[in-house]
């Protein structure tokens, strides 16, 4: 069992064959739907083994480098991807294999050294998520460890206007097209000595820079720009109160309302949030989605007063979700539902009570300090491990991001002995 689970996580060349007819049906159609703008792809060799790494601005952003570069890329994509039949079988037809996030992954590594010993050119987002807000994350450590053993070309793609192409929170793409920037940064002789010095270099490599980019004016009669802020702006950043922020009907407005305190914010095309008054009038200055992402995230979290829970003394109870289906994994790639219910984040466990059916109630507490990675994949679910079993809730109907912060937050606030 154990070889069989190993197997399905060992990357596999990409087919001859399919690759021709990817570039000659696939790639001219993609090529034009997304209007990519691509520039200095000729720094790209089309053979020889090296690593790409790129910002993760679009849940698109593989397959627009893919599409630009006229050779296979084997990218290191999350192990969501590689869960379902068919998704799992077209994702592992153009190359990518799995990595698990935030956890130790010694399998995906191993897959890499074969890639690139093979002469294959990896792709890898060295923040290791894609950005909810427009800005980067920090670096994972060890790519600039992986980059100094391989000691191979290293070549970055710098993505501008990707994020405001279709933001992660958003329900509809922008029209902005996408810009995909090559560069080649070290030469096998002209890595640097330091992991520092390799992070920094990338770091800047790969900035987003989708804000200061100047946005055509004649463009912003774009209707939907504020469906699902709320994903992100799970707060409201006037009031404070808690997932009390919703779209203004019609969608056209572009109007997010606070319902408790009733302020008011503007969006644009460019994903920023302007405070209107009832005659939407500008009451303040424009600010960027991530300026405000950054305040509500500085703001304190609050108890819930009225508990439904039984608490231990001294506990608090921070946050109850709406009902939700929780999965668990034992063996890669099968998750088993395992109950159907509601969840609670207190300054000291997560709690999942809910029922299966023909098995009754069922019941998860899971102590904060215990709780070894955290990360939210795509389709909004977040991911936990807790006694090296992977568990994931599907959230539905609330900001599965403001579960990860507060989660986050508590965590490290418990680990820490706060």
């Amino acid at each position: 069992m154990a070889k069989k689970r190993d197997k399905l996580r060992e990357s596999r060349p990409v087919g001859r064959l399919f690759y021709i007819f990817a570039s000659l049906y696939l790639r001219p159609p993609l090529f034009r739907f997304f209007k990519l703008i691509p520039q200095n792809t000729a720094i790209i060799p089309t053979r020889g083994a090296g690593i790409l790494v790129a910002s993760h601005v679009n849940f698109f952003d593989p397959i627009w480098i893919y599409d630009v570069l006229e050779r296979p890329i084997y990218f290191m994509a999350t192990e969501e991807l590689f869960r379902g039949t068919i998704l799992s079988f077209v994702v592992r037809l153009f190359g990518a294999f799995p990595i698990r996030k935030k956890a130790g992954d010694f399998q995906s590594v191993k897959n890499m050294f074969t890639v690139i010993k093979a002469g294959g050119l990896i792709g890898i987002y060295p923040e290791g998520v894609r950005t909810w807000d427009g800005t980067n994350a920090p670096l994972i450590p060890t790519i600039a460890r992986i980059i100094r053993l391989t000691k191979v070309p290293v070549y970055s793609c710098r993505i501008e206007g990707g994020y405001l192409h279709f933001p992660r929170w958003a329900d509809k793409w922008r029209p902005i097209r996408p810009r995909l920037i090559f560069e080649q940064l070290y030469t096998p002789d002209t890595i640097p000595a330091t992991d520092e010095q390799i992070l920094s270099e990338i770091a800047a490599a790969i900035r987003i820079r989708d804000y200061e980019l100047p946005i055509d004016a004649s463009t912003e009669r774009v209707a939907g720009l504020a469906a699902g802020i709320d994903r992100l702006i799970y707060r409201c950043p006037s009031c404070q109160s808690l997932e009390t922020l919703e779209a203004v009907e019609p969608l056209s407005t572009n109007l997010v309302e606070c319902r408790s305190c009733f302020a008011c914010w503007k969006v644009d095309l460019g994903s920023r949030l302007t405070e209107v008054d009832e005659d939407e009038r500008a009451v303040g200055e424009a600010q960027t989605a991530a300026a405000v992402y950054r305040r509500i995230r500085s703001f304190p979290l609050k108890p819930i007063a009225a508990s439904p829970l039984s608490l231990q003394e001294g506990e608090k109870l921070f946050l109850a979700s709406r009902p939700h289906f929780l999965y668990r994994e034992k063996q890669f790639p099968d998750l088993r539902l395992i109950g159907f219910g509601r969840a609670f984040l207190t300054d000291r466990r997560f709690i999942f009570h809910g029922r299966l059916e023909r098995m009754g109630r069922m019941s998860l507490v899971v102590p904060l300090e215990q709780i070894d990675s955290l990360s939210v994949e795509p389709g909004n679910k977040l991911h936990f491990m807790y006694r090296g079993h992977l568990y994931r809730i599907p959230i539905r109907n609330e900001s599965a991001l403001k579960w990860y912060d507060y989660l986050q937050q508590l965590v490290e606030k418990r680990k820490a002995g706060k």
